[in-house]
């Protein structure tokens, strides 16, 4: 009986310890991201979600151009034939 205590207070303990670990990795990261962001640079993770922005942003724009120009075709069609 003592031993299985034992067991899951040497199991508690090691939890603790992951977690403190992982804190202080997360703690680690976060203060890195937050120095590359002061310095104008950005991780590797953050850079390529800004690049599926930019193409996204890119596309839209496009889209909008597109229905604008049809949009004015249209409009001269109806009003000046």
């Amino acid at each position: 009986m003592s031993s299985r205590i034992q067991k899951k207070e040497e199991e508690k303990i090691k939890e603790k310890e992951r977690k403190k670990i992982s804190r202080k990795k997360r703690k680690e990261k976060k203060n890195k991201e937050r120095k590359l962001n002061k310095t104008g640079r950005t991780a590797k993770k953050r850079s390529k979600e800004m690049d599926r922005y930019r193409l996204v942003e890119k596309r839209l724009n496009l889209a909008i151009i597109i229905v604008a120009l049809l949009l004015l075709i249209v409009l001269s069609y109806v009003f000046f034939i």
